[in-house]
């Protein structure tokens, strides 16, 4: 007898709602504990700790897409301020609340003399790092699957600080232009997800400022990062149209530092603020783009903050429901013009497509299988969900 998977999940279909949590990183006092990850659900003020190892610094944590699995960056326990150690760390992962932690790439894995920054690809399936092979080697890009194996290499100019449009069709990065700091330039480049390769470089800054952490806005047409001098004892969020045009200063304080800068589906620009020349005054701030304001996110003279990361989660809650595996199919993935949505029982149907901020879209009844047009759509990642029929929300993207 073929047996069928069947998934129980706490799930009501008829009233989705959105869950915001920042992920970051802290240490309850300055120098005499290690850095550890915490997640706070800005709806409800409830603080959840995800690493608690007095053994590691982890220093860096990022979400998933989907919000199913958690990256983190640590490194052996250290009292120095600067915990971006990234000649000897690790990279693991976990489930959101920190259980099920796995080491993915371990310090020297693949004999690499240093590696950080991971991003999930929007995919989910593809990580991309920063890999320094040898210790008189150039920092490059490179990527591994979702379990750290297969790594490639794909640039070879030198490169750091990358990550991915929203949709991942293109990446942007950091690359020196001369013998300066201050020669550290915003690229951006192409990126085939079947070939795994990047084409087209840009250079799209040219300026007096040592720029770092580039991000995509929610819609990719602007870039933030951090710029600032040659110490960062002075920096600024800056943002860019993706031609490198229309410069703006967003965000100009002493202390801003920036981090791992994440433009969030809030459309708030997420940052860490240091006094590197004291280490002090570690904070975690966000630039309101809708208000054009700085709002104060973790301020503590005696607590200190990391690498603030947003996410916006589509949740469904109250009622259980089974749920078969695979009842739904949606193709191609990713798309631009058309999708293909079928139900494999040949069901009939109301779908509802809704955007990253829980936004409905577009209402359709589906006779088994149907075709929709999305030319119409932004470009960006959407979810499927029914009245009708009980399944899996399931992720599409629109090129």
């Amino acid at each position: 007898m073929k047996l069928k998977l069947i998934i129980i999940l706490l799930v009501n279909f008829s009233a989705s709602f959105a869950q915001e949590y920042i992920y970051y990183c802290s240490r309850p006092t300055p120098t005499t504990t290690t850095w550890q990850v915490y997640r706070k659900n800005l709806n409800t003020s409830v603080t959840q700790t995800i690493t608690n190892d007095p053994n590691y610094n982890y220093w860096r944590a990022e979400p998933s897409p989907d919000n199913s699995k958690l990256l983190i960056v640590r490194s052996p326990a250290n009292v120095s301020p600067d915990q971006e150690n990234y000649i000897d760390c690790d990279i693991v992962k976990c489930n959101p609340d920190g259980t099920g932690m796995q080491v993915i790439l371990a310090n020297n894995q693949y004999g690499w003399h240093g590696f950080g920054n991971p991003h999930f690809h929007p995919f989910g399936n593809r990580i991309l790092i920063l890999v320094q092979p040898t210790p008189t080697a150039q920092w490059n890009l490179f990527t591994v699957d979702a379990s750290g194996n297969n790594p490639q290499q794909i640039t070879n100019t030198g490169a750091i600080d990358a990550n991915w449009s929203p949709i991942g069709n293109k990446i942007v990065f950091v690359s020196l232009t001369g013998p300066s700091l201050l020669n550290l330039e915003i690229f951006k480049a192409n990126y085939s997800y079947a070939t795994n390769q990047v084409s087209n470089i840009v250079q799209l800054t040219n300026d007096t400022t040592r720029d770092h952490d580039p991000c995509f806005s929610p819609n990719g047409d602007k870039i933030a990062f951090c710029a600032g001098n040659n110490s960062l004892t002075d920096a600024n969020i800056v943002t860019i149209d993706t031609s490198g045009n229309n410069r703006t200063d967003v965000v100009n304080d002493n202390g801003t530092h920036g981090g791992n800068v994440n433009w969030g589906t809030n459309n708030k620009i997420y940052y860490h603020s240091i006094y590197v020349s004291t280490f002090t005054n570690f904070m975690a701030d966000a630039f309101n783009c809708n208000t054009n304001s700085v709002e104060s996110i973790f301020t503590s003279p005696s607590i200190h903050y990391l690498h603030p990361f947003y996410i916006n989660q589509t949740v469904t809650g109250i009622k259980k429901l089974l749920v078969e595996k695979n009842s739904i199919s949606i193709f191609p993935v990713p798309a631009s013009e058309f999708i293909t949505v079928k139900f494999n029982d040949g069901s009939k149907n109301t779908i509802s497509i809704v955007d990253v901020r829980g936004q409905l879209i577009i209402n359709k009844e589906i006779n088994g299988s149907d075709v929709i047009d999305i030319k119409k759509l932004e470009p960006g990642i959407y979810f499927i969900t029914s009245r009708t029929h009980e399944f899996l929300p399931q992720k599409f993207i629109k090129e």
